[in-house]
């Protein structure tokens, strides 16, 4: 090889696929479930090394490698596809990749250690490249809608990835140079598939980081505001999403119940804390599931949950109570000899909205169950 300044100058291409690489495994770092960051890491990664070589090789020596590049090409722009299908829930057709690559392989073979043709090798590698790009379009345009951010961006960008390589076929075959004597890798055609290729990789690249940016922000976000045992809202999350609640949808109209399980240092002191973490984990489950989707469940500390209920009265609120009591007392969880009962305080939010003075009142009124026998619904005596 007798390399120019050009040619080690469009070096920079492999150098930024090595770069986007290396940051989607650093962000898989940061989330190990996300396996599809993975995926396009590898892809980008393997990309670089086909885009390297080929950059800096004749045309005798393209087709003396055609193959072995060929199949570095492929096996990335595999990787990425199955990445992003994954992204989305679904998954690459194996087979339908594998017969892709074997059928570009064998022909690109033909074409360059049987019957040389330069252009031939390029228009096959291309539409190979174009159909695996194609095999997880049913997975990201008509599967499952999953909830993540960016999705549709993803999913248009996805869309713009498969056009252009369906274009590049196109374009290749009406400017790639016929003639054997010119060389590629020093052709103006070859700068422009690279920046091409390049500007494409570089926008997907930001798309999918972007997403697993804003990914990584939910995540603490939800850390941030979770229980750790029960998974339930914290206290200072409750107060936050109720008072803005309320201030979207208006202050009247709710309950406010606190929840206090009976005799819950007992079970701590004679079965262990891990039957006590047990139990406030699967009542904090119940009082999940029979919440409907506008209520709020928080854990404030202990065995002490807060409850911010819609509903239009007192006897309403009464009837939501004493169902929840009562499921309670059905609850059977391992390892403890006895069902668990609970003592409820429940008022309602005054119209002034002050939430701090109804879980007071919800307070004090919870402590008049305990001492009036426990296992009871407290609420205010008009």
């Amino acid at each position: 090889m007798n390399p120019t300044a050009d040619q080690y100058f469009v070096l920079i291409v492999p150098a930024c696929s090595a770069l986007l690489g290396m940051a989607m495994i650093y962000c898989w770092n940061l989330l190990r479930e996300h396996r599809y960051l993975l995926w396009i890491a590898a892809g980008y990664l393997i990309m670089t090394v086909p885009l390297s070589v080929h950059s800096l090789m004749n045309n005798q020596q393209l087709a003396s490698w055609s193959v072995l590049m060929s199949a570095l090409y492929m096996g990335g722009v595999w990787s990425m596809a199955h990445g992003v299908a994954l992204r989305f829930g679904g998954r690459m057709n194996a087979w339908a990749a594998a017969l892709v690559i074997a059928a570009t392989l064998g022909l690109l073979f033909y074409f360059s250690h049987i019957d040389d043709q330069l252009w031939m090798r390029m228009d096959c590698l291309n539409v190979g490249l174009a159909l695996l790009v194609a095999l997880p379009a049913r997975a990201v345009l008509f599967g499952h809608r999953p909830r993540i951010p960016l999705a549709r961006m993803l999913r248009v960008s996805y869309v713009i990835v498969l056009a252009y390589a369906v274009i590049r076929i196109f374009v290749l075959a009406a400017l790639m140079p016929q003639d054997p004597q010119v060389e590629l890798t020093r052709s103006g055609f070859w700068l422009l598939v690279l920046a091409a290729n390049m500007i494409i990789s570089i926008w997907l690249a930001l798309v999918i980081l972007a997403s697993t940016a804003l990914s990584i922000v939910q995540v603490l976000d939800q850390e941030r505001s979770r229980d750790p045992l029960t998974r339930l809202l914290n206290r200072r999350a409750f107060f936050e999403q109720a008072r803005k609640r309320m201030q979207e949808e208006g202050a009247q109209d709710w309950a406010v119940l606190i929840c206090d399980i009976d005799h819950f240092k007992t079970i701590n002191d004679t079965l262990g804390h891990a039957a006590g973490d047990q139990a406030l984990q699967e009542v904090s489950a119940l009082l999940a599931r029979q919440a409907r989707q506008e209520d709020l469940v928080a854990r404030f500390g202990g065995e002490e949950f807060v409850l911010l209920m819609r509903c239009p009265d007192l006897p309403t609120a009464r009837q939501a109570a004493e169902r929840l009591r009562t499921c309670l007392m059905d609850l059977r969880i391992a390892g403890l000899p006895d069902a668990l009962t609970a003592s409820f305080g429940l008022t309602l939010l005054t119209a002034d909205g002050d939430l701090d003075a109804a879980i007071q009142q919800a307070d004090t009124l919870l402590y008049q169950a305990k001492h009036a026998g426990r296992n009871q619904v407290a609420w205010p005596r008009a």
